[in-house]
Parts: structure tokens; C-alpha cells; sequence
């Protein structure tokens, strides 16, 4: 049962509207609000208060800052539709936020590509050992393909790749990296992929070692070239089962085993890739089948697939590009 009258409250004054409207286009910084509305930032922390604990809106927590996005009175399905279908076409100072909205979208993306250049040169070498990108998306995606992809979790999702190709197939999908700056950069990304696909999507700030999440909350997890990070991968594993559905599927890709100790020193790789036989004991060990695993040769580091389904997962059906896991 909703508080009508908390809701109503929050809802009178015209600056939380604007709000409102704000948040429900892109999941805004209180500074970037600051910017867009003109107002000092206590008077706007004040407005963004009130909205959150009437759950119009939510506070999320990444380091110094605070990003708002529609809190659960939004996302029930019962008061967005009123915001959706409002002409606000009429009202100055509405139109005015737009205009201002776009300029943060902007900068959100002039800051991705001056972080891309300044870190081109990095990622070419480090790609210049393995297939092509191309080709490792290509079959993430004919395995994902095999089944729905349902509530997503992307753990280290980084500058938010896998949230571009498959957000949009998502009910839900959470990108989680434990690095702020790696989450402004996914955020960066959302502007692209349209208000319906956007709306799917959380940004979050966590650590893989630790899941701020509910046991059984997703469907599929995807761990796209980080679990070399961890110090303890299996534990890692064992962390993402939790939260794993009772019908979910995990996603690893990484590197096979190699001895490419550069990797270690210049690029913080705590392990050099990994072998099967580990995938497989963690995976067994946390009551999750292998079902699936490719291996993507074309360079000096191999990239590996691994797809395991929990306990009681139902039959995918069979890809015969896949090489099958008895």
C-alpha cells in the first residue's frame, strides 16, 4: 500500500518535479542536478530527501557522490505512467532542464572518450594477444542466446560493454564494478541505448568479494575478463552462486592458463588466466554443472568460455557451435 499523502507532499513542489522528470530520463549525480537546476547544492540535497523518502526516488552511494534514480514508487507501475504521459512541452523551465540534460549527457560522454585515449594505447597491446573483440562477443552471445536472459547481473562490468549488447534483452539488468571510475563510464553509456533500455538498467558500486545483492536474485551472471583479479577466484565464484537463481547460469570469460607474467605487473593481474580443472572443482564445489566451454585460440593468450548451470537448471537447447561439457 502506497502513502498517498507522503507522495502527493513530495510531489507539490515544482523544483522535485523537475526532478523527477530529470531522473526518470537518466540516473543523475546530486552535483549534475545542482548544474541543470541552478539551485545551491543543500537546497537541492533537501528536495532529493524528501523525493527519497517518499520512494519516489532512490539514493545510491559511489564514494563522494550520490546518484538518484526512480525509487520503487516509480518502478511498481502505478504512478510512472502519469509522469509518461504529461506534456511538459509548455512549461519553460521543464524545457530549460532538457536542454541542460543534454549538456550533462555530453560531458558524461566527452569524459568516456578522453579516458578511452588516454588508456588506447594499454588496451591495444593487451588485445593485440587474443581473438578479436568481435569474435568473443559473438559467441557470449550465442551462448546467452540459448536460454532468456531474464534478471542480468555484470560483475566488474567496466566501461559497461556487456550492458550495450544486452541490456536490451534483459528484464533487469545490474552493472557492478567496485571502481567509481569505471562506473561513470558505464553510466556515460546509457544515454545511447534509449529510455526503455535505460530504464532496465542499475549501476552499482560493489565488490565481487562481497555482493551487496539478495541470494537468488538473478537469472544470468556474466563475469567479462575480471575474475583474473581476484586473489581468490573461487571464493569469487562461490559469492556469485549466492546470488544465483536456483535456474540461473554463469558466464565466465577470461583467459586460458598462460605464463604471460607482464600481465601481473603491468596490468594487475592477480592470476595468469585459468585452467579448466579450476572452473570445473569451483563450480562443482558450489553446486553449479558445466555445461558448456569454448575456446577461442587466434593469439598468444587463448580466450575461454565457461557456462555453468545451477542445480536443477532445465535443458538448453544444443548450439552446435558449442563444444559440450559431459
Amino acid at each position: 500500500m502506497i502513502d498517498l499523502l507522503n507522495i502527493t507532499r513530495a510531489l507539490a513542489d515544482p523544483t522535485r518535479l523537475r526532478i523527477v522528470f530529470l531522473v526518470l530520463k537518466l540516473e543523475l549525480s546530486v552535483g549534475e542536478l545542482v548544474q541543470i537546476l541552478g539551485q545551491s547544492q543543500p537546497r537541492v540535497s533537501r528536495h532529493v530527501r524528501i523525493l527519497d523518502e517518499a520512494g519516489i526516488l532512490e539514493r545510491r552511494k559511489e564514494g563522494s557522490w550520490v546518484f538518484m534514480r526512480p525509487g520503487p514508487v516509480m518502478t511498481d507501475g502505478r504512478l510512472a505512467p502519469l509522469f509518461a504521459s504529461t506534456d511538459i512541452t509548455q512549461a519553460k523551465a521543464f524545457m530549460r532542464d532538457l536542454v541542460k540534460l543534454e549538456e550533462v549527457r555530453a560531458a558524461r560522454t566527452d569524459m568516456a572518450a578522453a579516458y578511452f585515449a588516454a588508456h588506447a594505447d594499454e588496451w591495444d597491446s593487451l588485445r593485440s594477444l587474443h581473438v578479436t573483440e568481435t569474435e568473443v562477443e559473438e559467441a557470449i552471445g550465442q551462448i546467452l542466446a540459448m536460454a532468456p536472459l531474464g534478471n542480468v547481473l555484470d560483475v566488474g562490468t567496466g566501461t559497461g560493454r556487456m550492458v550495450e549488447l544486452f541490456a536490451a534483452d534483459a528484464n533487469h539488468f545490474v552493472a557492478l564494478d567496485n571502481n567509481i571510475e569505471m562506473l561513470r563510464l558505464a553510466r556515460a553509456k546509457l544515454g545511447n541505448l534509449g529510455a526503455d533500455v535505460a530504464a532496465k538498467v542499475e549501476i552499482m558500486l560493489g565488490d565481487f568479494n562481497a555482493l551487496p545483492l539478495a541470494d537468488g536474485e538473478f537469472d544470468t551472471i556474466i563475469f567479462h575478463q575480471v575474475l583474473h583479479y581476484a586473489q581468490h577466484p573461487e571464493g569469487v565464484i562461490a559469492e556469485a552462486v549466492r546470488v544465483l537463481a536456483s535456474k540461473g547460469r554463469l558466464i565466465i570469460i577470461d583467459f586460458a592458463a598462460h605464463d604471460r607474467e607482464e600481465l601481473r605487473t603491468v596490468h594487475a593481474h592477480a592470476r595468469l588466466g585459468f585452467a579448466d580443472e579450476l572452473i570445473g572443482k569451483a563450480f562443482q564445489a558450489n553446486g553449479v554443472h558445466l555445461a558448456h566451454q569454448v575456446t577461442l585460440d587466434g593469439g598468444a593468450l587463448a580466450v575461454k568460455i565457461w557456462m555453468g548451470q545451477k542445480q536443477g537448471q532445465v535443458q538448453l537447447a544444443p548450439n552446435p557451435k558449442l563444444r559440450i561439457v559431459a
